[in-house]
């Protein structure tokens, strides 16, 4: 548990409450000032510049006042002895608080004014340690406090925090601390002021705070229960002038030189802080709080923004503004139940016509409200009776003191009247309770005082602070007052005129001989010893004594020891005294280790000075131990304490104890380090030698096996944080395995072959590989195992067998198709490995075929010899199909395709083909696979005109003459379709085509035709097959035997008909003309040999023109189609006008001018003469 205050507030200091958790510390040290009742001793304080602002009564707020603090804290001590890894460092930030509004609240069954106080603030450190990360903390405050108006005194406060804490780096990971809403109150209102104010006055109060928490908070669960704690405080105004501190620091804000230092005190006497009250800004202007944890904080005022003032500078200089309302009491001192006039006066600055101003006057301890109105001159009065109410700062100079109240809208007006119950005229005494000693032993300065006592030891050298005070309410006699010190030493000193509650201090040094008797001796001061101020009213006050116990330090008893840790090592000071007399307690200031590799320290209070005490870390130990008497004087010694570490507990289980080899077995170690730094079972480091565990070399999981039969001895070594040793052993028997793990490759001449996805191994027909095998077993079995390998399923005789840790063999697949191998291996007591499956995809190879030489064209009926060459693998060569499919248009098998048929078997075909045309044969192979290859050759056939053959002719003109050529030869396939004609004349051009030897005058195979004319004629065979273009022809010129007829028909047949002879008919038509002219002269000779000139030109000019375009016409266009002549044609014909060129060549002579344009000499061989006939003009 660590101590923490409620929230902070402006106006006051709150008493210590208990609340779990790191984030608590951490916030709310981070912005609320703290008191705790356990501190250090405040150094001696230095007294400061400035000057005495003297008295000093309740200022009076407006709102929108507003002042600006900066804050200055270091929670890292508090925050680790939590227990929470975490590093904070100082932090700063500035707090700004602003009076929001005055209100009415309800407290402790009154009805007061209060001041709304709001503050807030936006903290922010960086660099802040959060469990292991490193970040920012961000921190917004919002705090609304409620002060009463009358003294300023704390009635109830509100603070709402919200943390985050942003890990540097990975912003997203924020975390929200805590979101939190503190709510104190305080009963009877917590009095941190006793206005009037004044140098050396000394106030107590004694409150009770309520706390109670709201919100969420991951850091602090559960938030802890409402809280009521009560508290005394003593007040001491401790010196007056500039805020400053032992070290000579003072405040950013530049005015405040007249200012109280008022020192707090705890029930026990022990400083709790300070503050500096700065009646120029009507706030403090430095809060200060120290530690014994380690936690100071100071809140420093920065800037003062006062409303309705003139000649503000917000950083040195308030400026002046007026009172809205003046409250003016009739006295500032009055007995108890006493009427007393109250005068209000309202101020034109604030009010636009100060007569009759609606107003409140409140005394409110007594429940007095008055409701008054000014008058013309601003002022307004009432009687009211004081009362004799008390108050919660009790002083010895006054029975109380109450502020008078006054409101009007937002302004109000305060007046403090004090209440003395024993009011009289004059009274001067000196102050018992307000002696101070500032006692010095070895440089340790620390303050005595009625509270904690004035116990003193030889040799001290104390700093002595008498005080003399005035609660008359007149002003004393300026006189003398006198000093004795203990050793019996007179002195007398000036003692100045005292006004009412006035305080004079005198200070002296006194040192304690040093052979000083244990005993009390006396410190007496007295005022007046002379009797000048012979109005006092009670002289049996003016003499003060106090006592200072002389004693001695108490002897301490103590001796080192040792122990084990986790054990309760026994620190015995019991046998310590106190020379003086009385009781003694002991505190023991214990280091350990707190987990962080670094010392902290517990001080735990022993009041019969024995400590049982536990560490959980081994070393030595100096426990410091102080012994404290009544006096509260102490003494300390340092014993070394010798912690032994504890070695760790380790066991070893299993849930086996039998395992086969090389299976695995998982070990368990269950260990635990009592002593060790982390939370149980603590930091063991687990290893096992030679175990090789799976999960790693340090792991308290061991899963490992053993790779030979037999009993086998694991150990586990356990190391702790202080590297103490610890083994335990557990045995497992391993028995024997059978042989696993087998492997098997497959590697060609490039090296391994890799499986598919499914596991097969591809390979070819007739492959060679090399099939490996292997398998893993004890080391007892590794070297005697069987290894059966049966290499194909398609051959089950086939079985090998060898021995050894691995077994190869060289291997062929000769068939094509998924083959399976098994492989078993055996040890030498059974075990069998089980069969282990292999898949081999054996592709085949597929035959190929050289390329086929090419066939020029050959002519119909001609035969050719073609031959094929294949090849296949080794496996497939005999039992390879070779065939040529002779027509590959046609499915001559009905199976597969049409060019695939197998119409001669073999590599070797010869084969003619009677029609001309392109012709394909494919030669193709398959293999016992139904792999197949083929290749296409492709041969030109050639047309073979027809030879014509015909009989002898005999013909008689006029007669019937059979003409007969049945006997003409061609391709067996072109005779059925043979076109045979007859050109009856070769002279004469019947079709017209401009070629008289090419007419179809008859056509047929066997004809008949009657000749007119006797005597030699001269026919043209023509016939062709499918190919018109290359026909053949024969020129037949025979005897036509004359008709048998008298002389008269020959004249006649001569005049008329198919015989008519031009010359008779001429000679005949001239005989007409010549009758025709003797009867006819109508025109001129010339006239007539014009006309028939013209006829003759038209006639010349037409028989030219038809004839050109007769030969164009006969003349071919171009040269005769290539391929028909690749191969010159053997044993032509030789036809009647064929000629033999140079170098033995058939056909007609080439002609002066060369070959046509564009024609080859084989072209020119066989239709050279067609040319040529073409182009004679048969005109």
């Amino acid at each position: 548990m660590v101590s923490f205050p409620p929230a902070f507030s402006m106006g006051s200091i709150g008493r210590p409450v208990f609340v779990p958790g790191l984030l608590a510390a951490l916030l709310l040290i981070t912005l609320v000032p703290l008191e705790h009742p356990m501190l250090e001793d405040s150094p001696t304080v230095l007294h400061s510049g400035g000057y005495d602002p003297g008295v000093s009564d309740v200022p009076t707020w407006r709102i929108g006042d507003r002042w600006i603090y900066s804050g200055t804290f270091d929670p890292t001590i508090l925050v680790t002895d939590t227990g929470v890894d975490a590093t904070v460092g100082e932090i700063q930030g500035d707090t700004t608080a602003e009076v929001t509004a005055i209100t009415t609240q309800n407290v402790d069954n009154m009805s007061v004014l209060a001041y709304t106080l709001r503050s807030s603030a936006n903290f922010d450190k960086s660099g802040v340690s959060l469990e292991g990360y490193s970040g920012n903390v961000y921190i917004q405050y919002t705090q609304t406090e409620y002060l009463r108006v009358s003294d300023l005194s704390s009635i109830r406060s509100e603070l709402d925090m919200y943390i985050r804490f942003v890990p540097s780096g990975i912003s997203f990971l924020e975390q929200i601390l805590g979101d939190i809403t503190i709510t104190t109150t305080y009963s009877p209102v917590n009095e941190n002021y006793d206005f009037p104010l004044r140098a050396n006055e000394r106030w107590t109060t004694m409150t009770t705070s309520y706390v109670q928490w709201s919100g969420q908070s991951d850091y602090i669960t559960p938030f802890p229960p409402p809280v009521t704690e009560t508290n005394t405080t003593t007040w001491v105004v401790s010196d007056v002038g500039k805020p400053t501190n032992a070290f000579g620091q003072s405040t950013d804000y530049g005015g405040c030189n007249g200012s109280y230092e008022m020192t707090s005190y705890n029930s026990d006497g022990d400083s709790e802080g300070y503050r500096w009250y700065c009646p120029e800004v009507r706030n403090y202007a430095w809060l200060h709080t120290e530690d014994d944890i380690g936690l100071t904080i100071d809140f420093r005022l920065k800037r003062y923004d006062p409303v309705g003032s003139s000649g503000v500078d917000p950083y040195t200089n308030p400026g002046t503004r007026d009172p809205c309302l003046q409250v003016n009491p009739e006295r500032a001192v009055t007995a108890l139940n006493t009427p007393m006039q109250v005068w209000v006066n309202a101020s034109s600055s604030c009010f636009s016509n100060p007569a009759g101003v609606n107003l409140e006057l409140h005394h409110e301890h007594e429940g007095i409200v008055e409701t008054l109105t000014t008058a013309a001159n601003g002022s307004a009065w009432a009687t009211i009776d004081v009362g004799d109410a008390y108050d919660s700062s009790a002083s010895q100079t006054d029975y109380a003191s109450h502020g008078i109240v006054a409101k009007s809208g937002n302004y109000v007006g305060a007046s403090t009247v004090t209440l003395d119950q024993f009011l009289v005229g004059l009274d001067v005494f000196a102050d018992a309770e307000a002696a101070q000693i500032l006692r010095n032993r070895s440089g340790i300065v620390t303050p005595l005082n009625a509270l904690s006592g004035y116990n003193v030891l030889p040799g001290d050298q104390l700093e002595i602070e008498v005080s003399f005070n005035n609660r008359g309410i007149t002003t004393s006699t300026a006189t003398e007052a006198s000093i004795t010190l203990p050793s019996g030493l007179t002195s007398k000193v000036p003692l100045p005129a005292l006004d009412t509650y006035e305080v004079h201090k005198v200070a002296l040094n006194w040192t304690v001989p040093l052979t000083a008797n244990i005993g009390t001796q006396s410190l007496m001061w007295e005022a007046d010893p002379d009797g000048l101020n012979t109005a006092d009213a009670n002289p049996n006050n003016n003499i003060a004594v106090i006592d200072l116990f002389v004693g001695r330090v108490p002897t301490i008893v103590a001796n080192s020891t040792s122990g084990l840790t986790n054990e309760f090592i026994l620190l015995d000071a019991s046998g310590s005294y106190d020379e003086d007399g009385g009781n003694i307690s002991c505190m023991f200031n214990v280091p350990f280790d707190d987990g962080t590799r670094t010392w902290s320290s517990q001080k735990v209070m022993a009041p019969d000075c024995i400590l049982n005490y536990s560490w959980i870390d081994d070393g030595s130990y100096p426990v410091e131990v102080t012994v404290i008497d009544e006096e509260r004087d102490e003494v300390n010694l340092t014993v070394a304490v010798d912690v032994i570490n504890r070695a760790p507990l380790i066991e070893v289980r299993s849930a086996r104890s039998e395992a086969m080899v090389e299976y695995p077995i998982t070990l368990y170690a269950y260990a635990n380090d009592s002593d060790s730094e982390e939370v149980w079972p603590g930091v063991v480091d687990i290893h096992w030698p030679g175990a090789n565990c799976k999960e790693g070399y340090y792991t308290r999981t061991c899963t490992t096996t053993s790779i030979q039969e037999g009993w086998t001895t694991f150990t586990a070594v356990g190391l702790d944080d202080d590297s103490s040793m610890a083994t335990a052993t557990i045995d497992i028997k391993f028995t024997n395995i059978k042989p696993h793990s087998v492997n098997i490759q497959m590697v060609d001449q490039n090296g391994p072959i890799l499986m598919d996805a499914q596991n097969t191994w591809h390979v070819t027909e007739d492959q060679l590989v090399t099939v490996k095998g292997q398998a893993q077993d004890s080391i007892d079995d590794i070297d005697d195992l069987t290894h059966t390998w049966w290499p194909d399923d398609a051959q089950p005789s086939l079985i090998r067998t060898f021995d050894g840790r691995t077994s190869e063999y060289d291997m062929i697949w000769n068939e094509a198709g998924l083959h399976k191998m098994r492989l078993e291996i055996t040890d030498s007591e059974g075990a069998t490995s089980g069969i282990e499956e292999r898949w081999i995809s054996v592709a085949n190879i597929p035959p190929s075929i050289a390329p086929l030489n090419q066939i020029l064209p050959i002519a119909e009926g001609q035969s050719i010899s073609v031959s094929g060459s294949s090849t296949d693998s080794p496996s497939d060569q005999e039992t390879l199909v070779r065939c040529w499919d002779i027509d590959p248009s046609m499915d001559s098998n009905d199976i597969g395709s049409a060019d695939d048929d197998c119409d001669v078997i073999g590599d070797n075909l010869t084969i003619s083909w009677n029609r001309s045309g392109t012709h394909k044969l494919v030669y193709h192979v398959t293999d016992n696979d139904g792999a197949h290859a083929s290749e296409v050759l492709t041969v030109v056939v050639l047309n073979t005109p027809p030879l014509i053959r015909t009989t002898t002719i005999a013909c008689v003109a006029y007669e019937p003459c059979a003409l007969d050529a049945q006997s003409t030869i061609d391709a067996l396939n072109d005779l059925e379709g043979l076109t045979i004609v007859w050109d009856i004349d070769t002279e004469d051009d019947s079709n017209e085509d401009g070629i008289p030897d090419n007419d179809a005058d008859i056509v047929g195979k066997t004809v008949t035709y009657t000749f007119r004319n006797a005597g030699t004629q001269t026919i043209k065979v023509i016939a062709w097959d499918e190919d018109p273009q290359r026909p053949g022809t024969k020129v037949i010129t025979f005897a036509v035997a004359p008709a048998d007829r008298t002389a008269l028909e020959n004249i006649g047949a001569s005049l008329v008909g198919e015989e008519a002879n031009p010359l008779m008919q001429g000679g005949l038509l001239i005989l007409l003309l010549g009758v025709l002219l003797m009867f006819s002269r109508r025109k001129s000779r010339t006239d007539e040999d014009d006309m028939w000139g013209d006829i003759s030109q038209s006639l010349m000019v037409e028989n030219s023109e038809s004839r050109e375009e007769a030969l164009a016409q006969k003349r071919p266009n171009s040269p005769p189609p290539e391929y028909l002549f690749q191969v010159a044609l053997e044993n032509a014909p030789k036809t009647i006008g064929q000629a033999t060129t140079e170098g033995g060549a058939t056909g007609p002579p080439i002609p002066e001018t060369g070959l046509p344009e564009g024609w080859t000499l084989e072209q020119w061989e066989h239709y050279g003469q067609q040319w040529l006939e073409s182009q004679v003009d048969n005109s």
